[in-house]
């Protein structure tokens, strides 16, 4: 991401919690897949039905993702630079980050959170550059409209963050809305307090 994240991030670890779900496999792995949409939609391993049918019914959403974890790994590097685990990916494991995430930690806790955030920059980003057909610039900022400086007309095209946030729960969650148990809650909370995060990028 190009915005500064530094200060954001380090709130984080009071958010999230240590009990952090079991990881087999991900979403996350769409990073490390190419080819055609259909291709990537049936072989990343551990989608969910649901979450196969976003993928299939929207390639280009599923392009920005996949260009958003790649991002947000790389942030996700540069603030554990000088930690003895510094998010380093194994491409051959369908965790993506290999046998660490299996462990509850503040680190896991923190991949979860971030990725998160990552989907909702990533996808508010291209539909604000006109590169997704499900969505448009925000419709609640066009025309004219006050504040307490007066009147003035919007211009440009506005981030569709509401479209971003959506998207994003409706994917990202999907696997563990599946799961009753405290690890799926608990990662369900990371993932609400990573949107939280990226809706915050996108405002500054």
């Amino acid at each position: 991401m190009n915005v500064p994240l530094g200060g954001i991030w380090l709130w984080l670890p009071l958010l999230l919690t240590w009990l952090t779900p079991e990881v087999s496999s991900s979403w996350w792995y769409m990073r490390a897949s190419s080819g055609s949409s259909r291709v990537m939609c049936d072989n990343v391993p551990g989608l969910v039905s649901r979450q196969r049918q976003l993928c299939h019914r929207h390639p280009d959403v599923m392009r920005a993702i996949g260009l958003g974890v790649a991002e947000w790994t790389a942030e996700c590097q540069h603030q554990f630079r000088q930690h003895r685990w510094n998010c380093n990916t194994l491409d051959r494991d369908h965790s993506l980050f290999g046998r660490v995430l299996l462990r509850s930690s503040r680190e896991s806790a923190f991949v979860y959170a971030i990725s998160s955030a990552g989907v909702v920059f990533a996808i508010t980003r291209a539909c604000s550059q006109g590169e997704l057909k499900s969505c448009s610039c925000d419709p609640k900022k066009k025309g004219s409209a006050k504040d307490s400086k007066g009147t003035f007309d919007w211009g440009g095209c506005s981030d569709n963050i509401d479209y971003g946030i959506k998207f994003a729960r409706a994917f990202v969650d999907a696997k563990e809305r599946k799961g009753k148990d405290a690890r799926a809650l608990m990662n369900l909370h990371n993932n609400r307090a990573g949107r939280k995060v990226g809706t915050t990028l996108l405002l500054i």
